[in-house]
């Protein structure tokens, strides 16, 4: 059994705060805000399905659920969630037992989903505190009164703040299909919010189709025939030998017993020739064609041939379509010549809907324009007004607005049909036309007269109409409406998404939108339009977001759809799973990934208005690699991308000073002095007014106009080359220049000309007031730091000293970083001397510091000097001959210094001079 009902779990609730686990086959979590259920139980084993006000697990696997009932009956009932359990057996061998969760209220929802990594079923019961008691389908806030548009002011009063929304300011552009924010006119983003804006996320709108005014089926061709519409009525006079013969034929044809009644019906022609029956005769003839096509395989007694479109068909296809048009053919005689008015309408039904399910709207209309001539003449309201609607859906189709308009002038048609059906074609063709302001003016002209419920075509045609123009609020009030009168229809899956994405354009509530955006994933018949529901959703809760979780990350794998959405996917819809896909790439970082996904994209083939998005994303996309390769000193790697990607991708969009920056500075550091000067050059080419200011994926490290970036390199390039004299003079004259880092440089300057008191202020200003705009490298801070230390052993007191270097290695020690390991080092060992260089030397601190940095740094350069530092302090410390055996092992040890040893031998003397004289 499949299952039948698939519901989305998204969790962006706390962490447990408690949690009752009970035997196997169910875990119970009660979580702050929730209340979560593991069922472990096989992908296909169970069907969980939401009713009002109750919760069904069924299954087929009788000991299984005798099992899990078991497990549930032990489960402390959460009476905030639950009300009550019911087990239900199945009283049919193989059928479903099922299980129903009574709710504690209406305001109880269930999301659930399948953890195949765990084998089991998510089910989280949580509040709805939003909840709104109504029979509209999708969540919108109480100031906008969708079915009450008579409250003007506070609708007004809606619309007048509205105007200081960002959305407010990008509506966007319809061209085609499509339509694109306009970057120009969009505001600037305040950095502190959660979400980045609409641009960032599934972007790509397009038109959805206009609904043609519903016309129901009139007949199920593939299982009835025209016999279902015309009754073949018994002869009365059986004494006549003709009306005998007829009877005959006719029952033969009411057994269907199609052998005997071709022949029969033969045998009549034969006798009597072609008469006034000669109609019945040919319709019984084409029923028993078209009814033997329907319940019969015909057996191949022909040879393969070719079908009308140029394909091979089977010998039985071939048949079945020569039987039918032959068929159809005797039908379409019968209705020339016959005069029988039950008999014509009954084929003339049976034609219409064939054609309709050929799609063929030509024909259709001549048959429903044949059907309403002789309706009209037979007074036959209900064919003049299935007729009428036959005529007025072929003409909506074939966009015949003026002769659409021309028959509902007509009198018997405007006495039959509501005057809402007529609207709605004529504003369906002219939303097909995309004239979206004849859609709008008609709605506005006649809304107050129209009787509720409106017209499902008018609702959703006009919400389309006032969506593609920017007017969201309107186009969610109609959405809305749409879905609580006809939430049946299977268009409510795109309404629900124009409501989400109205929301989303509207720069609502992020909370409030994503849950838009699961309500139409949830509560979508279609499969396509499900599929973009979840490429919007991931689009918004994961492109968008700045600090993803690892819940957000999670909602990544809806991208990939099932096998039934994946079937659905349009070009539309493939061009958004394309830019999704890229972007959840870009926002996780894996730049790399995403490099090689955007070069499997077919651009080129693109519109140019969605190839600028490509090139764009694929500019910050390359932007990601060089900067990480940079920040981690893989300077070729940094220059190789850009040398690469620069024409693909950076030459086609507006240039982006920080990249060219990194670039220059890689050559800089490689000495590749003329790659670097021919970088400047297209540095200092960058006029202000055409920096990149959308997208802006990757995070810079420096966020400086144009003129300091280059200022920074000057300076970069004269520390390169060890002119400090010349990088004085340069940051002197700069000196007010709040963009570039001149504490960092000031500090490397005096500590190379020894001015190392200014080395120590101005690393200890930096450290203060970093500069926000102008953050430091990793290996800038490493040379940073290491200055400082270097600076201040060699001008602060021994006390400033040792704690400014105790609190530098415990902030160093938090970092996992490598390249800082050879700091920590070097401070602890002058930590030590500085200790030994003291006038009252701490003789037991060090010895113990001494024999700490022994055990972590066995291969450290400065082993021999601390293991002398130790054994000196031992002596100090009267542990004579342990310090004795210390300095000992140093004179014998080859890799000790001459000077050590000549340190350790007089340490020795000393000590052996002092024995002798007490």
């Amino acid at each position: 059994m499949k299952s039948v009902f698939k519901l989305l779990t998204f969790i962006t609730l706390l962490t447990a705060s408690s949690q009752d686990v009970c035997a196997q086959l169910i875990s119970q979590n009660t979580k702050k805000t929730f209340l979560r259920w593991n069922l472990q139980a096989k992908k296909d084993q169970i069907k969980v399905e939401k009713k009002p006000g109750k919760v069904v697990i069924q299954s087929l696997d009788s000991k299984f659920f005798e099992q899990l009932s078991e497990n549930i009956a032990k489960i402390n009932k959460n009476q905030s969630y639950h009300k009550n359990f019911k087990f239900v057996q199945s009283d049919v061998t193989g059928g479903a037992n099922r299980l129903e969760i009574d709710l504690s209220g209406p305001e109880i929802e269930l999301f659930s989903f399948y953890q195949n990594e765990t084998n089991s079923y998510v089910l989280d019961f949580w509040v709805n505190k939003d909840l709104i008691r109504t029979k509209e389908a999708s969540v919108v806030p109480n100031k906008i009164k969708l079915a009450k548009p008579s409250k003007q002011p506070a609708k007004k009063k809606v619309v007048k703040k509205e105007k200081k929304n960002f959305s407010e300011s990008i509506k966007p552009k319809v061209r085609g299909k499509f339509a694109f924010l306009n970057p120009k006119s969009v505001k600037k983003e305040i950095n502190n919010t959660e979400y980045r804006d609409f641009r960032y996320g599934a972007a790509f709108i397009w038109d959805y189709e206009a609904l043609v005014p519903p016309l129901e089926e009139d007949i199920n061709l593939n299982v009835k025939g025209p016999d279902f519409l015309y009754q073949v009525k018994d002869r009365t006079y059986l004494d006549d030998e003709k009306e005998a013969h007829m009877q005959l034929n006719i029952n033969f044809y009411k057994k269907e017993q199609w052998g005997l009644m071709t022949r029969s019906i033969n045998l009549y022609e034969e006798k009597y020739g072609k008469d006034k029956n000669h109609n019945l005769n040919n319709f019984m003839k084409a029923t028993s064609m078209l009814k033997n096509n329907i319940k019969q395989t015909l057996k191949p007694e022909y040879l393969s041939k070719m079908g009308p479109d140029g394909e091979i068909l089977p010998a039985n296809e071939y048949s079945k379509r020569g039987v039918f048009a032959a068929a159809k053919n005797i039908l379409t005689n019968i209705v020339d010549s016959t005069q029988e008015y039950a008999m014509k309408k009954s084929i003339l039904r049976y034609l219409i809907q064939d054609a309709r399910n050929q799609e063929d709207h030509i024909q259709a209309l001549n048959y429903a324009k044949s059907l309403y001539v002789e309706a009209s003449t037979d007074y036959d309201d209900d064919m003049i007004i299935f007729s009428s609607r036959v005529i007025l859906n072929s003409l909506a189709h074939l966009r015949q607005l003026k002769k659409m308009k021309d028959f509902l002038e007509n009198k018997a048609v405007k006495r039959v049909l509501p005057k809402q059906e007529g609207l709605a074609y004529v504003m369906y063709v002219n939303l097909a036309r995309d004239y979206t302001d004849k859609v709008v003016a008609a709605f506005q002209k006649n809304q107050g007269a129209m009787t509720k419920p409106i017209h499902p075509a008018i609702l959703f045609n006009s919400a389309e109409a006032f969506f593609r123009q920017g007017k969201y609020e309107k186009s969610i009030t109609l959405f809305d409406e749409f879905i609580g009168n006809y939430s049946i229809f299977s268009r409510s899956g795109d309404a629900r998404i124009r409501i989400a994405l109205s929301y989303d354009l509207l720069n609502k509530d992020p909370k409030k939108v994503l849950r838009l955006y699961k309500d139409a994933i949830n509560k979508n018949p279609e499969l396509g339009s499900r599929y973009e529901a979840k490429l919007r959703y991931v689009g918004f809760r994961v492109a968008r977001k700045r600090e993803l979780s690892d819940e957000d990350k999670e909602v990544i794998v809806f991208i990939d759809g099932d096998d039934g959405e994946k079937k659905s996917i349009n070009p539309n819809l493939r061009k958004l799973l394309w830019l999704v896909r890229l972007r959840t790439m870009i926002n996780t970082q894996k730049y790399d990934d995403a490099l090689a996904y955007l070069s499997s994209i077919p651009i080129e083939n693109l519109r140019r208005v969605e190839q600028r998005t490509f090139h764009a994303d694929g500019a910050e996309v390359v932007l990601g690699i060089i900067k990480d390769s940079y920040l981690k000193e893989d300077y070729g790697r940094t220059v190789k991308v850009w040398e690469v990607y620069k024409d693909k991708y950076e030459k086609k969009v507006a240039k982006n000073p920080y990249m060219t920056f990194i670039v220059s500075d890689s050559f800089i550091k490689l000495g590749l002095i003329k790659s670097y000067k021919r970088a400047m050059k297209q540095l200092l080419n960058i006029k202000p007014n055409r920096v990149r200011t959308f997208p802006l994926w990757v995070k810079s490290h420096k966020n400086i106009p144009v003129k300091d970036y280059i200022l920074e390199l000057r300076v970069n390039e004269l520390l390169q080359s060890n002119d400090f004299k010349g990088l004085a003079k340069v940051l002197e004259e700069n000196k007010q220049n709040k963009n570039i880092n001149y504490n960092y440089y000031n500090a490397l300057v005096s500590y190379n000309l020894k001015n190392y008191n200014e080395s120590v202020s101005s690393v200890e200003s930096l450290l203060v007031t970093p500069n926000i705009n102008n953050s430091l490298t990793p290996k800038q801070n490493q040379i940073m730091l290491e200055t400082y230390l270097e600076s201040l052993y060699e001008v602060a007191d021994g006390i400033r000293f040792r704690k400014n270097a105790a609190a530098l290695v415990n902030d160093v020690r938090r970092s996992t970083a490598n390249r800082y390991k050879d700091i920590i080092l070097r401070a602890e060992y002058l930590y030590m001397e500085s200790l030994f260089s003291e006038k009252d030397v701490n003789y037991s601190l060090l010895q113990r510091k001494a024999k700490e940095f022994l055990a972590e740094y066995e291969d450290a350069t400065y082993k021999m000097r601390v293991k002398y530092l130790r054994g000196v302090s031992l002596i100090k410390s009267k542990v004579i001959d342990e310090g004795k055996k210390i300095l000992f092992e140093m004179i014998e040890d080859n890799e000790t210094p001459e000077y050590l040893k000549g340190l350790a031998r007089t340490e020795l003397s000393s000590l052996e001079l002092k024995n002798r004289t007490l």
